[in-house]
């Protein structure tokens, strides 16, 4: 019987099947990248139909580069110059080497179009190390019944690779002749690896670096599209194991020390007061939650849903512009108890968490103070224990200290209330002066309550606001029992956010700042002095280092990439990365890639950031550049010499 031509199921030569296999591979990440907008194009508001093209035309260079890397020995089994590539039985492990590699990377694309929200980045190869100590079964159960929907997509994605690559049928050569063949098939071999690997650097020239994540800088106009550019098994190969600090030389030494210097000296007639300090950092808990900052919003009526922090703010000194410096709960313990940020990736996850560090614990246990650290998940969550080891942190309090788990909330920890009852009750036991610091964990996907608060906390447009109220709850009764004790009223606490809430509802906060919006307090209720709302200075998580040794009158050197917010003279900036640069003084926003600026905002007045006054403000604009490229001419050569120390 005659066979009729199918035109899609095509008969090509090995190599040509090689490239369309890899042509298939390439036309599933473009689907991914279009479905990675869609379904976080909250975070993309300003970029046009037009933008995501050229984004999509930028993304191919890297879509080639994870292609191949994915598909190395898929192209390898293809190469091999022997006639057996033929055989029916190799081609069936040739198809499912190929289906397996790839759908591996599809899954770490889908993954990112919901995870994408909690970090604002493209994973990267720090994830593993980052839950690395973490019950993935739990998490992955947990994700597969909230967002059902991402696997059914995969699996479709995985159907569609599958049909595409049977549509491509490969014709064994009729003839062979031995002294052609072999010959032809190994120089063919080496051009394709020489294609391959220049496709994997990114070029051929011999001065072309491997492209990395920086790269995709290169078609953005905004930051965070570079997320748009990159893909996830990308960015995931490209940081295993990899750190990008590079020694910087913008200034000469004299001009840096001028334009910002690390290096923090008290004042002559300081006296240290050794009042204890209770740091407290809330997991996901955004600006957007808490009334007191948002009453432009709903005009004029938004409560929000953190009444008790609301009341706590009337007797609190409060800096009204408020920053995290990361996006992850890993990034926040750094910036807070060491004033180190993360840059492009977590600080504790690079090489140079090995390095001398500035720590509050160590600083003030130098003092005489007792040092503690409380997180009710189980131990080993995060690798925070380590770190609180690392920093100079005498005890560690964690679920198995606690000693309950009938109060485990199932999935992160010991519930909020219980916790932070527990923690109340061991401070009393300490010898003053202590230091301690708690990380809550009740406001963490999936956003459950103790059944027995089931509708009790205002319900918001998304449920992480519910269990917000909930730890808002938690701390009122944390601080009613520790009223009552002696300590309390020779106490500071600093209640701040690990980083912004993961989902947001106005507008505001889904700008490249209001990401890094969250609250930041501090609380001292036996000074009626230190108290009010600074509308104008600029505060960050880095800051609460050098600003809680200001209030005791630490009286020696000490090291801070952040300010002491009791000196008006300390400057009024802050730091975060998204995708590049950004860094806040006063009212202006600036966001730079390391080499030029891609946008300058009054974030104050332009809150959508809609109005970009790079060219209309060079004076500002100058001075800003100049400002971060020194902030990053010390944090990245200090880095690498080791030298975060005041000496």
């Amino acid at each position: 019987m005659m066979k009729f031509f199918r035109p899609w199921q095509l008969r090509q030569s090995i190599h040509i099947f090689l490239l369309l296999a890899l042509g298939v591979a390439m036309l599933l990440y473009s689907i991914c990248r279009v479905l990675f907008f869609l379904f976080n194009q909250g975070f993309f508001t300003e970029t046009s139909f037009p933008d995501l093209l050229y984004l999509m035309w930028g993304g191919l260079r890297f879509d080639l580069a994870a292609v191949i890397y994915t598909n190395l020995l898929f192209i390898v089994l293809l190469l091999l110059p022997f006639r057996f590539r033929h055989h029916p039985v190799y081609q069936k492990v040739a198809k499912w080497v190929f289906l397996v590699c790839n759908s591996v990377g599809l899954a770490f694309n889908c993954v990112d179009f919901i995870y994408y929200r909690f970090t604002l980045r493209r994973t990267t190869g720090s994830v593993v190390k980052e839950f690395g100590n973490e019950d993935w079964g739990g998490f992955a159960a947990s994700f597969l019944v909230d967002f059902w929907y991402i696997p059914l997509l995969w699996l479709a994605l995985v159907a569609l690779m599958a049909w595409l690559y049977n549509c491509i049928r490969l014709e064994k050569p009729a003839r062979f002749n031995p002294w052609f063949y072999y010959p032809w098939n190994l120089v063919l071999a080496v051009l394709v690896v020489g294609l391959c690997i220049g496709g994997m650097r990114g070029g051929f020239r011999h001065s072309t670096r491997p492209i990395t994540l920086s790269n995709a800088g290169e078609f953005v106009e905004r930051p965070q599209e570079m997320y748009i550019v990159l893909n996830t098994p990308f960015s995931v190969i490209r940081t295993l194991n990899k750190t990008s600090y590079q020694k910087m030389e913008y200034f000469s030494e004299q001009e840096l020390a001028q334009l910002y210097n690390p290096v923090h000296q008290p004042a002559d007639s300081v006296q240290f007061k050794p009042k204890n300090v209770v740091i407290i950092i809330w997991e996901s808990l955004g600006k957007e939650a808490v009334g007191s900052y948002n009453k432009h919003l709903e005009n004029g009526t938004y409560t929000g849903f953190t009444p008790f922090i609301d009341s706590l703010m009337l007797h609190s000194k409060v800096y009204w512009n408020s920053f995290a410096n990361g996006r992850k709960s890993i990034d926040a313990l750094p910036s807070v108890l060491t004033s180190i940020p993360s840059i492009q990736e977590p600080f504790v996850l690079t090489q140079y968490v090995s390095n001398d560090l500035p720590s509050l614990p160590r600083t003030l246990r130098a003092k005489g103070y007792h040092t503690s650290f409380f997180h009710g998940a189980p131990n080993g969550s995060m690798g925070f224990d380590a770190f609180m080891n690392l920093i100079g942190v005498e005890q560690y309090y964690g679920m198995t200290e606690y000693g309950n788990n009938a109060d485990f909330d199932g999935m992160w920890g010991i519930w909020d209330e219980e916790f932070l009852q527990f923690m109340a009750g061991k401070l009393s036991t300490f010898k003053e002066p202590f230091m301690s610091a708690v990380f809550t964990t009740s406001s963490h996907h999936p956003y459950k309550l103790p059944d027995r608060y089931q509708g009790k906390f205002k319900k918001g447009p998304f449920e992480i606001f519910e269990t917000l109220g909930y730890t808002d709850h938690a701390l009122r009764k944390f601080f009613e029992k520790a009223s009552k004790e002696p300590w309390y009223n020779n106490t500071l606490f600093v209640i701040t956010a690990d980083h912004s809430a993961t989902y947001t509802y106005y507008p505001e906060y889904q700008t490249a700042w209001g990401n890094f919006a969250v609250p930041l307090l501090f609380f001292a209720p036996g000074d009626s002095t230190f108290r009010g709302v600074e509308q104008d200075r600029v505060v960050q998580q880095l800051d609460i280092l050098p600003t809680v040794l200001g209030y005791l009158g630490y009286d020696q050197p000490y090291f801070s990439f952040g300010k002491n917010m009791l000196q008006p003279q300390a400057g009024n900036f802050a730091i975060s990365y998204q995708g590049g640069y950004q860094w806040m003084d006063g009212p202006y926003f600036l966001q730079f890639d390391g080499t030029k600026t891609l946008g300058l905002f009054n974030y104050q007045e332009d809150k959508l950031l809609k109005h970009n006054l790079k060219d209309q403000l060079p004076q500002v604009r100058t001075f800003m550049e100049n400002q971060l490229k020194a902030f990053i001419q010390q944090y990245n050569n200090r880095m690498l010499e080791n030298r975060l120390k005041p000496n």
